[in-house]
């Protein structure tokens, strides 16, 4: 079978979106069907393209084996609603022709953000009398919204006009979480054999296995004997870590303590700023890590911090929780007691949780966590427990048994990858 992927990031992205539409088109690739990728140029999360990508609007690349045809997309110097806007055109109006390029597909397969990649998505359904698949990664428009990013823009109702056509259009609509899956029925009426959950997934014994302790410690002396309480990804808006600062505050006078800002993105500057007017010493910021010095982090933090501000997008379940779980390291939530994220950590145990604006119950936690540690390890075997449901081979084998429930298998490399399950 013919299967077309697309995404607005692929690898070498190695951090959201492009985590899973890379895996995605690896496993079908794996399975023996003929994969074809349309992405743009690798930007994300450093909001920069690699030197050899600049200045170019088209190029094919293999990856193990896969076809990836990518076409130019605008990477905004300064991140604003309008230059998202610019960029997400862009990259729509290129992987318009890298469709025409990829030739007739059996399944299209997009994951979004951005919106406009499932009318394209939709378009190419038609001509190519396709099914398509609509994986949403993100509620883009709900979370620009909810951080006051659009105002009051009259392409709000042309966006949401366009969300409800694609996902009408398309043979299947996936997300990732229940709260997801929730506000999509909210926007539109679809018929249960429509909408179909597929979280996001890991290899978990991999992932569990991979980094070094000790390593991060190495390349960082200055945290060699320190507590280590870290954020790793994108330093957005919605993650409002200006929390993780004034943590910090409360604990300026426990040498043995740090607080560390991982990544780039977005709200870095303002951060940086904010920080400054705490005069601080035990809040750092480090750029962002390579996947092997990432998992190097995972192996040497204390405790990972994870916070999104209220009102972001309730229902977003961020992927890395996974390999943090994976890693059976102890998770920090400070989110909003009716997000998603929140919800899974408490009800499950998978670690410790506060209220996004209860500073002073983040404070005695950490506080009780410095206090008796090894109080707090059964939260880290609980968490490797859980994410074994969202392996990897258990997550996509299921996928695509629905996916053989909707398409017509007709050529033997089809039949024989299903027939597999």
């Amino acid at each position: 079978m013919k299967i077309l992927v697309s995404s607005m990031t692929f690898a070498p992205d190695h951090s959201g979106i492009s985590l899973y539409s890379t895996d995605f088109a690896t496993y079908a690739s794996e399975q023996g069907h003929d994969v074809t990728v349309v992405t743009g140029f690798s930007w994300y999360p450093k909001w920069e393209k690699r030197p050899e990508d600049k200045g170019k609007l088209f190029r094919t690349d293999y990856f193990k084996s896969i076809k990836v045809l990518r076409g130019y997309l605008y990477v905004p110097k300064k991140v604003t609603s309008l230059t998202r806007i610019i960029q997400e055109i862009t990259f729509i109006l290129f992987a318009f022709f890298n469709f025409f390029r990829a030739g007739r597909q059996d399944v299209i397969v997009v994951f979004t953000t951005p919106i406009s990649l499932g009318l394209l998505g939709v378009l190419f359904q038609k001509i190519w009398k396709a099914k398509l698949i609509i994986n949403v990664q993100d509620l883009q428009l709900d979370a620009a919204q909810s951080l006051g990013m659009l105002g009051k823009l009259p392409i709000i109702d042309a966006m949401n006009v366009a969300e409800s056509y694609s996902y009408r259009e398309a043979d299947i609509v996936t997300s990732i979480s229940d709260g997801m899956i929730n506000l999509i029925r909210q926007k539109v009426a679809l018929d249960d054999d429509k909408i179909y959950l597929w979280p996001n997934w890991i290899s978990v014994n991999e992932a569990n296995k991979k980094g070094t302790e000790g390593i991060f410690r190495d390349k960082f002396p200055k945290y060699k004997d320190k507590i280590i309480v870290g954020y790793a990804g994108n330093v957005g808006v919605k993650q409002s870590l200006s929390v993780l600062i004034d943590l910090s505050e409360k604990f300026k006078d426990y040498a043995d303590l740090v607080f560390l800002i991982i990544g780039q993105g977005g709200d870095l500057i303002n951060l940086k700023a904010y920080a400054a007017t705490k005069k601080t010493s035990n809040i750092d910021f480090i750029d962002f890590l390579s996947q092997e010095d990432y998992y190097n982090f995972l192996s040497d933090v204390d405790i990972v911090f994870l916070s999104q501000k209220n009102d972001s997008g309730d229902a977003y379940f961020p992927s890395k929780l996974l390999g943090i779980m994976a890693k059976e390291k102890l998770i920090f939530v400070a989110a909003g007691k009716d997000s998603e994220i929140y919800k899974v950590v408490a009800n499950n145990k998978l670690g410790i949780s506060a209220n996004i604006d209860d500073l002073d119950n983040m404070e005695l936690l950490i506080d009780n966590y410095l206090q008796n540690k090894e109080q707090f390890k059964f939260y880290e075997s609980n968490a490797f427990n859980f994410v074994n449901q969202f392996d990897r081979n258990l997550v996509l084998r299921r996928l695509f048994n629905r996916l053989n429930e909707s398409v017509p298998v007709t050529s033997p490399i089809g039949k024989g990858a299903f027939q597999n399950y």
